[in-house]
């Protein structure tokens, strides 16, 4: 017992000094850049930003401190050093894939590419020229241990699967995209970052007449490292703050973001326990190392193509019907919720006149007095309502809070109906839409090579 209390008083001494650390306050600027930019498309498609950015940030910095404290604790307890693990190794590589496309930037693209370059170093380099040795990086680079690297990235993206299934459809954003059909339709952008603090160890051959510390049991590590001591010597295990970010962004075009992120948590899920498996089973089955640096890489690929796949064959679920407008959102603390509107209501009559698309519905609410009756099927029952009319602009002492758009504007019928709580389904031909465009290969290098006008 005496020996669990004093891990456990320097594994939270150091947790919490993790989050304290400038990396860790780097990691937190770009979530909030993230999150702001998420914010300035709200502010332009719809007038207002629906997901404010400082409930994001707390709800982000929760979520990452429960998976930064469930990582450490695993990282701790299979005895996993930064040494051991390539993390050196891991981020250069991951900020090089970042420049050739956005979305490798992964552990398990870099993490891949460095568990080969150890396979060739020592199979085929040193081998043939033992003198490569002498050098530090490639000393360091013999020192990964690369079922401790696989563990790491099985890992990583196991605590990630679970956040995206916990709150990987929180703040999820509409939007309009034209389909491949010239058709604009509804979706929702689901993006979500999680600042880590961790707990990490570090290893050091030190005289066994100089360790000092707490003696831990005989049976840890799980995973031996790779460094041996000399005579007269022992390994000093160190723990240390360092910081991560995990990220999730994806497209709920066909199904609700929260059944979207469920599939996607569940699959990731999958991808993650087949990896441990491999990963574990390597350190007592060598020829298991290869099937699981090829997996980690293809695997994660695979997953993701057949997410998209999945999503893609289906028709989507935000689309204009002859049956009425349906409801996308309702925004809290508007009209359109307190006359007790909900999400995927649909709207069939407004003053008893049938509606057809989304700026005809807007159009017959602007055009009415201050009390709107509202008809339509929720859960495939009929109801109806009273909405009184009131516009976000509209205060106590009749202050504007904005400058209205001109009618003119193709905006103009989408942030009235956000002013109201309302976020329908677009008009089939809807002038307001965003459009996704396809990764370019080298097109962040390329933007900052045209940004220093080299």
């Amino acid at each position: 017992m005496q020996l669990l209390v004093e891990i456990s008083q320097i594994f939270m001494t150091t947790f919490l000094l993790a989050m304290f650390m400038p990396i860790f306050w780097i990691v937190l600027s770009l979530v909030y850049m993230q999150y702001r930019r998420q914010a300035a498309t709200e502010e332009k498609l719809f007038g207002r930003s629906i997901n404010r950015v400082g409930r994001q940030m707390l709800l982000s910095i929760g979520l990452g401190v429960l998976g930064g404290f469930a990582a450490s604790v695993i990282l701790i307890f299979v005895g996993l050093s930064l040494e051991q693990i390539g993390l050196y190794f891991i981020w250069p590589v991951a900020l090089l894939l970042l420049l050739v496309n956005p979305r490798y930037l992964c552990f398990s693209y870099a993490g891949g590419i460095v568990a080969v370059v150890v396979l060739v170093a020592r199979h085929v380099v040193v081998p043939l020229f033992p003198v490569v040795t002498q050098y530090t990086v490639v000393e360091a680079l013999l020192k990964i241990h690369i079922p401790a690297l696989l563990v790491l990235i099985g890992l990583l993206h196991l605590i990630e699967a679970l956040l995206i299934y916990v709150g990987g459809h929180w703040g999820s954003s509409p939007i309009y995209l034209k389909s491949t059909g010239g058709e604009v339709v509804g979706a929702f952008s689901l993006q979500r970052f999680w600042p880590m603090p961790l707990v990490a160890l570090m290893i050091a051959l030190v005289a066994q007449t100089e360790i000092v510390g707490v003696n831990m049991p005989e049976w840890w590590p799980i995973l031996q490292s790779t460094l041996q001591p000399g005579d007269g010597q022992s390994l000093q295990y160190m723990v240390i703050p360092v910081a991560a970010g995990l990220g999730y962004a994806d497209m709920a075009l066909s199904s609700t973001p929260r059944e979207r992120s469920a599939f996607s948590a569940r699959l990731l899920a999958l991808y993650s326990a087949i990896l441990l498996i491999i990963a574990v089973g390597s350190e007592y089955v060598p020829w298991l190392i290869l099937p699981g640096i090829l997996f980690a890489p293809l695997g994660h690929e695979l997953l993701i193509l057949h997410g998209k796949k999945m999503e893609d064959s289906r028709p989507p679920r935000f689309r204009s019907t002859e049956s009425g407008v349906s409801l996308m959102m309702v925004l809290p603390g508007t009209a359109a919720h307190e006359a007790g509107l909900i999400d995927a209501d649909l709207i069939t009559k407004v003053n008893g006149e049938p509606v057809t698309d989304s700026r005809n519905l807007i159009q017959k609410i602007e055009d009415s007095y201050f009390m709107v009756l509202l008809e339509g099927m929720r859960a495939g029952n009929p109801f109806s309502l009273v909405m009184k009319k009131r516009y976000r602009e509209e205060t106590k002492n009749g202050n504007l809070e904005h400058i209205r758009l001109k009618p003119q504007s193709a905006y103009y019928m989408v942030h009235r109906g956000a002013d109201l709580g309302l976020i329908p389904v677009p008009a089939p031909d809807s002038p307001v839409y965003l459009e996704i465009r396809k990764s370019e290969p080298l097109g962040v290098l390329k933007n900052l090579l045209r940004k220093l006008k080299i």
